[in-house]
């Protein structure tokens, strides 16, 4: 039987064990069908509850947007040993027989696409535009899952060792048994623009719903693999590519306007360029002072966006973070995969890092306008390019908290000396402290999975 007409349900389903290869061989069963036909591919890219998702609740408790200084969150996130472990950067996170969800949801939904890549071209009943975005499709949902898992269990990208850092396994076939010994990061960094490069020109300009990519989605995700991988002139230029394309931004105004507050959800939300969530959340979140001490109250990021402690539940002092969830018409918490405003701050990035910093100022200005009201509204500027590129960043930090992404920065932060710091958190009476250079940016693969594949390694402490 040809590898690519596995059966839907295999496909589905048996990868949710995890990325191992401790697995039974795939065989057909008699009166199940294979996957012969375009729309069994289409199906297949259609599971949303898994494949939208970006990553778990790690990245926001490591994050210093979270700093849990009341009694009553300190003792809610002491009651989970896997989340006080993340929330304090102590590993293992996973001990004995315990299971990484997140780490095996991606992979799960690796072996889908590694399915559709594989034989979606011969797929019968369909046109060849529908094919190539079908096989676009599962191409940009490759890339992106493996740019996450990169990030979440690798270093940071790092010109002069990424060629020997190990990051995870790259899987590039629709086999349920395999090497699973972990790629160095540099060759999964070359895989993610291959496959994105590759699926550009067979993605169409729009979508009917924002969690199906576009040619922007595609050239935002290279825009941020170079951002990540310090790669400024590129990040720039497929930037502009991706603004070219899609450029709306939402307007916070929008939702203050009436008597209701509503937000659009993200599967048509004008600045979503490929929607993904959180696979779990935390809350209430009590947010950390320097989040706090960059949110002006006039900002409408802080009046939608963060509640008095007391008035959440449970009640605490301080403050917490209150998601769009709580709002109609959001059905999550953040937008936590590809936007027009994140590549817009990627593009103003780029700019002061090149020392253009009025044309940086200006595109925040630009996002600012809608995130205040018109009274309120004040233009920023910098008198240099390190104060432009230090407000970018101040700028990506009011924008996406709450959601993780917060974490993903101060990883690929730690490389640059302007903004190496060192996080100190107290947590039952002892004091824990993420360094620069910290192994801590690196979160370990779960102890079960080591144990299963003896030719993985672990992450060090």
């Amino acid at each position: 039987m040809n590898r690519s007409k596995y059966l839907i349900f295999c496909a589905v389903a048996l990868l949710l064990l995890g990325a191992c290869r401790k697995y039974v061989e795939n065989a057909p069963i008699q009166g199940q069908r294979v996957l012969a036909y375009t729309e069994d591919y289409r199906m297949l890219l259609n599971d949303r509850n898994n494949q939208e998702v970006a990553y778990g609740i790690a990245p926001m408790l490591s994050s210093d947007d979270a700093d849990f200084t009341d009694a009553v969150i300190e003792n809610r996130v002491g009651n989970n040993v896997i989340q006080r472990s993340m929330y304090t950067w102590a590993k293992p996170f996973y001990t004995d027989q315990q299971t990484d969800y997140d780490y095996n949801m991606l992979y799960s939904t690796l072996f889908v696409y590694n399915v559709v890549i594989e034989g979606v071209m011969d797929s019968k009943g369909g046109t060849e535009v529908q094919r190539s975005a079908i096989l676009g499709e599962a191409l940009i949902r490759r890339a992106f899952n493996y740019f996450m898992l990169t990030n979440l269990h690798g270093k940071q990208y790092d010109a002069a060792t990424a060629a020997t850092d190990p990051a995870v396994p790259l899987l590039l076939e629709p086999e349920l048994m395999g090497d699973l010994t972990r790629t160095p990061v540099k060759t999964v960094y070359e895989q993610i623009l291959q496959d994105t490069r590759r699926a550009i020109p067979l993605l169409p300009l729009t979508q009917e719903i924002n969690d199906r990519p576009t040619k922007a989605a595609g050239y935002a995700l290279l825009s941020k693999v170079y951002l990540f991988m310090r790669d400024f002139d590129n990040a720039a230029a497929f930037a502009d590519s991706s603004l070219a394309l899609k450029n709306t931004l939402y307007d916070y105004n929008t939702a203050v306007a009436g008597t209701t507050l509503v937000f659009p959800a993200q599967y048509n939300d004008p600045q979503i360029l490929l929607r993904k969530a959180q696979r779990q959340v935390f809350s209430p979140l009590q947010l950390s002072q320097s989040l706090l001490n960059l949110l002006e109250p006039t900002d409408l990021r802080f009046v939608l966006f963060v509640k008095p402690g007391s008035s959440l539940s449970p009640a605490f002092s301080g403050y917490g973070f209150w998601s769009r969830s709580n709002y109609g018409g959001y059905p999550d918490n953040t937008a936590v995969g590809l936007s027009v405003n994140e590549t817009l701050l990627i593009k103003a990035e780029c700019l002061a890092r090149a020392g253009q910093k009025d044309a940086a100022v200006e595109l925040l200005n630009q996002l600012r306008q809608k995130r205040f009201r018109p009274a309120d509204y004040a233009v920023l500027a910098a008198a240099t390019p390190e104060e432009a590129l230090q407000l970018v960043i101040n700028e990506r930090r009011r924008e996406f908290f709450g959601g993780g992404l917060r974490w993903f920065d101060q990883r690929r932060l730690d490389k640059d000396p302007q903004f190496q710091q060192t996080v100190t958190r107290s947590f039952g009476g002892v004091q824990y402290t993420l360094a620069p250079g910290s192994n801590g940016f690196v979160f370990p693969l779960a102890q079960l999975l080591i144990q299963q594949n003896p030719e993985m390694t672990q992450n060090p402490n």
